[in-house]
């Protein structure tokens, strides 16, 4: 039996046609199809479904509420799970009913329901969305299926905003080849394209993306004896477990292609709603007042993202106090919130502060731990932002900086 070329079912079909076909596929399954249990359908396909997402989870640099296009969504899995991240969702497929069949599972348990997640189907090859409209764009094993891979990838350009990422996971070069692709075109004819990230990254770069990054990664592990084990430790490029880790990526990584487009520089374009950068320096001088104790210096964004304004909601950077006994031991974690500034804070800014810290009901002695928390998200000794540490003393009037 000679192979099927991709190519031929390209044109065999117009996209409403395609998207037909893509239906008819999509309304022979229900909520109890393996299908609908992505991605946990099966062990072997969870084992590598689960490894692109751990691949491709902390180079998106997501935080909550930020924009994501899921492009070719299918039944909605990786929609739901960027839900459960903050992340609100849209979910963008040729087929009605695969937007329907995700829709009924994201929405079929209490917590479904309160998941942001819109559900578009297209009309046809471009994106029905403004210019600049997501933050990211994930296309998990869809571009496969796509007639004009390149003019997707235009797409994914134009509606990303500066700083945006675009992250794919899909198969490689000899995709079209294999015996389950050939079965697929042979029973349902749809598109199972060979993809040749090279001429992707060409047609990215061409419509504005200014960086693409390969991933390099397997789906199971090398497994050693223990002296093997530390021998890797030790000097993994030289171990036989360090050569059989490589031998297995490369393996692996033949028919995989997961990478990353980005516009511009993601970082500069995140602000304290993302955990990545947030660091600060703080310089206070402590003194005794009547009601409690007065703080005066400054606080420096020593990080690479910019604070949002003090109380202003998610993300919102403050002062936050911990509250210990005399002896160090945490009484309240929230002390006391402070006000660092109004306006945003760009990286390398210094800010002003001055705040009164009231004195504890019924303490005469007590230690206050001052740090920033990014509300919502983290605080910044979490990510090794140092802190400042004052023990206070009521009955003599004292305050000492500890180191």
């Amino acid at each position: 039996m000679s192979l099927i070329d991709f190519r031929d079912l390209v044109e065999k079909y117009s996209f409403a046609e395609h998207a037909a076909r893509a239906d008819k596929y999509f309304s022979t399954l229900d909520l109890d199809s393996p299908v609908a249990r992505k991605p946990f359908a099966s062990p072997h396909e969870a084992a590598e479904l689960c490894a692109g997402i751990a691949a491709i989870l902390p180079d998106l640099m997501l935080f909550p509420t930020v924009r994501v296009l899921d492009f070719g969504a299918g039944t909605c899995w990786m929609s739901r799970l960027l839900a459960l991240l903050g992340c609100e969702v849209t979910a963008v497929d040729v087929s009605r009913k695969a937007l329907e069949v995700g829709e009924r599972l994201i929405r079929s348990d209490a917590l479904g329901n309160k998941l942001k997640v819109e559900f578009v189907p297209l009309e046809g090859p471009d994106l029905p969305f403004a210019d600049s409209s997501f933050d990211r764009v994930i296309c998990f094993d869809a571009l496969h299926h796509v007639p004009k891979q390149e003019h997707a990838i235009a797409e994914f350009a134009r509606v990303l905003k500066p700083g945006g990422i675009a992250a794919l996971h899909e198969p490689g070069p000899s995709h079209s080849r294999s015996s389950q692709s050939q079965y697929e075109m042979r029973m349902h004819d749809v598109i199972e394209a060979d993809v040749l990230v090279e001429n992707l990254i060409a047609a990215g770069k061409a419509a504005g993306f200014t960086h693409a990054e390969m991933a390099l990664y397997s789906s199971r592990a090398v497994k050693s004896d223990l002296a093997g084990f530390n021998k890797f430790l030790a000097n993994p490029w030289l171990s036989r477990a360090g050569r059989n880790l490589t031998r297995h990526i490369a393996s692996e990584q033949e028919n995989r292609r997961t990478f990353f487009l980005a516009k511009g520089d993601p970082v500069a374009h995140l602000d304290s709603r993302s955990t990545h950068g947030l660091l600060a320096d703080i310089e206070l001088h402590a003194a005794p007042s009547d009601f409690g104790t007065t703080f005066t210096g400054s606080i420096a964004n020593a990080g690479s993202t910019t604070w949002r304004p003090s109380f202003s909601g998610l993300g919102a950077v403050n002062i936050g106090v911990h509250l210990h006994d005399g002896d160090g031991r945490l009484i309240n974690a929230d002390y006391f919130r402070g006000k660092i500034s109004d306006q945003p804070v760009s990286a390398g800014v210094r800010t002003p502060v001055e705040f009164e810290i009231p004195y504890p009901e019924g303490r005469d002695h007590f230690e206050l731990v001052i740090d920033l928390v990014s509300e919502g998200i983290m605080w910044f000794e979490i990510g090794r932002s140092p802190v400042r540490r004052f023990r206070i003393s009521r009955l003599d009037a004292s305050v000492q900086a500890l180191a």
